[in-house]
């Protein structure tokens, strides 16, 4: 994986180096030694990555080593980039000391702030667990289920937690059961890469608990897609095992399949998909068949035999493409996005690329939720997006809310 991008991370600790050589150090000293420590970060930092990339295979046991290389690595890179874009400019300025001088400061300022978000997130923000609780109405929700309330948590990537944070995981268990829900649903993502991460945790994920159970479906990370070479026997047994675990902790693995609730003589559907997404992500949901036996819900005719639906789908880009022009479904409950682990002012990196990545979305009566998730991939840092439990309220009411 750090591999694919070795260009990339080349010149991300070459350029923003080579430039404050030039502008700054060479200007202040003519020492030899002193010239030379302008590069020793540099020279460090691909070394390290020389020696992480010797075990680049993304099993459970070098994943604390690869996130650690990833948050030394944008520590010495990003700010360093961010004051070498904004102070580049200031070299128009030479004649006008006081504009350069405010320029630098600028600069400097910017590479401050990176480095406190980056340390930030590193050491805080990826454990700054929090309750998101919302409400969401619909006006054909059957009466007993009035006030029925779910815990959602998606994309765990357990593997991230092996870097001296596996109390985390125990954390998160505990405060999910004290929401005291009548469901928990997980969205997808148990694991980074590999089954194999779940080793220990065995104890911990099987407590959960909630009058109506657990339920989850596979994201994208469940499949054997990022461990170079498997067969497909392989690729097989690693699904297998996913599902033994799963099994094990009590909890209900739907693959394109459905579960009934009732209360009384009411009842609504809970569906799971497995992964749907974009290219190159694993397009494997089947809506007609996780759907089967349900009243009017794989299909766009309106009628009021309808069975009321939750449909699992870890990839939020399920909703336009299949959910929406195909469905009568519900309420989805997707992951995926992560919001990005970085989101400022209402912004984060995935905006360009996902239509809807965090929170509710509606569509006629049809609901999307999109959780920002609990765990991170490859780079543990999460800042603004801080790792998230949804606790839904479900409300018989013509009006909807947050």
């Amino acid at each position: 994986m750090l591999t694919r991008i070795l260009i990339l991370i080349l010149l991300l600790q070459a350029l923003p180096t080579l430039y404050i050589y030039l502008a700054y150090v060479r200007r202040q000293t003519q020492r030899p030694w002193i010239r030379a420590l302008a590069f020793l970060p540099t020279v460090l930092l691909t070394a390290y990555f020389l020696l992480v990339s010797r075990t680049d295979d993304m099993l459970a046991a070098h994943q604390a080593q690869v996130g650690t290389f990833m948050f030394v690595f944008f520590l010495c890179t990003i700010p360093a980039t961010l004051f070498t874009l904004i102070d580049a400019p200031s070299l128009l300025f030479r004649q006008r000391k006081t504009l350069r001088r405010c320029w630098h400061i600028a600069a400097m300022t910017l590479g401050f702030c990176a480095a406190f978000i980056l340390i930030y997130g590193y050491a805080h923000g990826r454990r700054r667990y929090t309750v998101h609780a919302q409400t969401i109405c619909f006006d054909h929700l059957p009466p007993r289920f009035d006030g029925y309330r779910i815990a959602f948590f998606s994309d765990l990537h357990i593997g991230t937690f092996a870097d001296g944070n596996q109390k985390d995981v125990e954390r998160l268990v505990s405060l999910i059961n004290r929401q005291q829900v009548d469901l928990i649903a997980f969205g997808g993502d148990i694991v980074n890469y590999d089954a194999r991460e779940l080793a220990g945790y065995e104890h911990v994920l099987r407590a959960l608990q909630a009058p109506d159970g657990v339920v989850a479906v596979m994201g994208n990370h469940d499949y054997p897609m990022y461990i170079h070479p498997l067969t497909e026997r392989q690729k097989a047994e690693h699904i297998a095992q996913l599902g033994r675990n799963e099994a094990y902790y009590g909890w209900r693995l739907l693959r394109n399949e459905h579960v009934m609730l009732r209360r009384g003589d009411d009842s609504i559907a809970v569906i799971g998909v497995e992964n749907d997404g974009r290219p190159p992500f694993p397009s494997l949901g089947d809506l007609p068949k996780a759907a089967r036996g349900l009243r009017n819900v794989a299909t766009r005719q309106k009628t009021p035999d309808h069975t009321f639906s939750v449909l699992l789908s870890h990839d939020p880009t399920h909703w336009r493409r299949r959910v929406l022009p195909e469905t009568n479904i519900d309420l989805m409950l997707s992951g995926h996005t992560h919001a990005g682990q970085f989101k400022l002012f209402g912004w984060s990196p995935v905006t360009p690329i996902y239509d809807e990545w965090s929170g509710i979305y509606t569509d006629g009566a049809q609901v999307l939720l999109v959780s920002e998730g609990i765990g991170q991939v490859m780079f543990p840092f999460r800042f603004g997006a801080w790792p998230e439990i949804n606790v839904i309220t479900l409300r018989r009411t013509k009006n909807q809310s947050r």
